[in-house]
């Protein structure tokens, strides 16, 4: 048994993870180095001026990447459930939803915004009209609120386009994305001399071209994903925002955050204060964009384990998240504590006075990544488990609760002391949550096995199609299942698994995974994962079978399940492919 478990691990759920994650961080880093070029550019050629500005504005993008990634995040989760259920036309209603209320709230919010321009400006800091800063904020902002439409629209596609088996797509979308906005930054900033404004122009520019790439996966129809008119519902749209607000939520957080500590550092160390914070706050970005790409891996895997009732897989994924935690951890952490002096002269510091308050403020920042890590891990966890009060809590703690808390405690010591603020949220944090998971007695939420669900492993070297027959039949009768149900648990096992077994691994070595899902309403669901190169049972030609001349015979079980079971479904995913049947 220890050494199916083992393949299980490694042949379906090792090699999913990183067919996600490797794509996904690759276009995560990407959109943190498009961060970064904005910062590296503006500080180096405009000064420490233009680094406060970025940081007075950030907020404006705080609040549509609330709006984006709470939609865009939770409706890729449930078009992920919907999938592994194969319920198709649900899931492109979903997407139809999400991507037309998330285009239609970025257009109002920027008129409004651009309406009010002087207030908003007000609002988040930029201090007295006719100044250099405020002139500054206020090019930035305009350009934002003009162009957000464009460039909060990547969201769906990329989500979505990801969780339909196309991750590489998604990645080489947002890499081109982030690669242009880099150059033209570059461009528009340095060489044209637009100033701040200039960085919002490249990010657009990259955006336009991220979408447009994006829509050859509609095009070729390479998934399940299409654009459909659908009906409009609104509690689809707001139980996709809710899911995903639990992580988005940390968008609303840093908008409020971002503007407290800014007007704290203000106070305490002026201008250079903000933006040695802007430095570390997109260093931070880099860090947890290492950890948006676990989770562009663990969501969409648990999502579809949790569909199948597979609780062992989903262990199995939450322990590669955490491997691939800890080697992002270990790296972050030697730059950072290693060659800070390199990371602040990058930024546009100079100075001996700026040298010294960065390399400060980075050291100390670098203590948090250990604990920021596991939370981050953690929070995309319980969010892809539907643990929605968890994913809150998380957040919450640290985004905005400890951070505010420490925020205000430890400023009274000195802009040197206020550094210390992420560690010790952090920390907190990691210590809070461990209480209650205590007092929980779990921190996965599986420990308790479902013993109505029926889970085998096949071996196509080794595999017992006899025995595995008569556990399914002892199963179906412990579940009082009707004849039907289990006769077509029988066929399953016995001719789609046996056709997968003598078609699909005739030359080579395969696995599948079978399991057993009944629900309330009496339907039973099979789901069929392989491991094989693409092979649908289902497009067999099941029309020229023959018993006189001995032809089609394998094809027979096949035929019978599409002719009378309630929906079927197949789709290649993750470099898998699977089977739902529902009688």
């Amino acid at each position: 048994m220890q050494l199916k478990l083992s393949l299980q691990e490694t042949v379906f759920v090792r090699k999913s993870f990183y067919r996600f994650f490797l794509p996904s961080l690759l276009s995560c880093l990407g959109i943190a180095a498009g961060g970064l070029a904005d910062c590296i550019f503006v500080g180096n050629t405009i000064g420490p001026v233009g680094m406060t500005a970025i940081s007075i504005g950030q907020p404006v993008y705080m609040l549509f990447n609330t709006i984006s990634c709470s939609l865009s995040i939770g409706g890729s989760i449930h078009y992920a459930n919907a999938l592994s259920e194969g319920k198709q036309d649900e899931g492109n209603r979903i997407f139809s939803n999400v991507l037309c209320t998330d285009l239609l709230l970025n257009i109002l919010i920027c008129a409004l915004g651009l309406i009010f321009l002087p207030q908003v400006l007000t609002f988040l800091g930029a201090g007295t009209p006719g100044t250099e800063v405020w002139d500054n904020c206020e090019a930035l902002v305009r350009a934002q609120l003009t162009l957000v439409p464009i460039m909060f629209c990547q969201g769906p596609f990329y989500y979505f386009v990801n969780c339909d088996n196309n991750p590489k797509l998604a990645a080489a979308a947002f890499v081109t994305s982030n690669t242009l906005d880099i150059v033209f930054n570059y461009v528009f900033v340095v060489l044209m001399d637009m100033g701040v404004a200039g960085s919002v122009y490249s990010t657009a520019l990259g955006a336009s071209v991220m979408i447009l790439i994006s829509l050859t996966h509609f095009i070729k129809k390479r998934g399940c994903l299409r654009f459909r008119w659908c009906k409009y519902q609104f509690s689809t749209v707001f139980t996709s925002f809710k899911t995903g607000f639990a992580t988005s939520v940390q968008y609303v957080y840093q908008f409020i955050t971002i503007l407290v500590c800014n007007r704290l550092l203000m106070n305490i160390s002026g201008e250079l204060g903000v933006a040695v914070f802007g430095i570390v706050f997109n260093v931070a970005l880099v860090a947890a964009s290492a950890y948006d790409a676990i989770s562009m891996a663990l969501q969409p895997m648990v999502s579809t384990f949790l569909g199948e009732h597979n609780r062992l897989n989903i262990r199995y994924t939450l322990r590669q998240s955490f491997k691939a935690a800890f080697v992002i951890i270990v790296l972050l952490m030697a730059l950072l504590l290693g060659i800070p002096q390199w990371v602040c002269f990058a930024f546009g510091l100079r100075t001996a006075e700026e040298m010294a308050m960065g390399v400060t403020a980075i050291r100390i920042y670098a203590l948090c990544v250990l604990p920021s890590g596991i939370n981050m891990v953690l929070t995309y966890y319980y969010q892809a488990l539907n643990r929605e009060f968890t994913s809150y809590l998380l957040f919450t703690l640290r985004s905005f609760v400890f951070y505010l808390l420490f925020s205000f405690l430890l400023s009274v010591g000195g802009v040197d002391v206020f550094w210390w603020v992420y560690p010790c949220t952090e920390t907190a944090t990691l210590a809070a949550i461990w209480i209650y998971n205590h007092r929980k007695g779990t921190w996965t939420y599986l420990d308790k096995d479902d013993n109505q669900v029926f889970s085998a492993f096949l071996d196509s070297e080794n595999a017992d199609l006899g025995a595995m027959g008569q556990a399914v039949s002892t199963y179906m009768e412990s579940i009082e299942a009707s004849p039907t149900q289990s006769y077509f648990a029988a066929i399953a096992v016995e001719e789609i698994c046996g056709v997968i077994l003598s078609k699909a691994f005739s030359t080579s070595r395969g696995y599948i995974q079978f399991t057993i899902v009944p629900h309330e309403d009496g339907t039973v669901t099979l789901h069929l994962r392989d491991s094989a190169k693409a092979f649908n049972p289902f497009d067999m030609n099941t029309d020229d079978i023959s018993l006189e001349d001995g032809t089609g015979l394998d094809a027979i079980g096949v035929k019978m399940i599409k002719s009378k079971a309630k929906e079927f479904f197949y789709r290649r995913y993750a470099g898998f492919n699977t089977l739902v049947v529902r009688v």
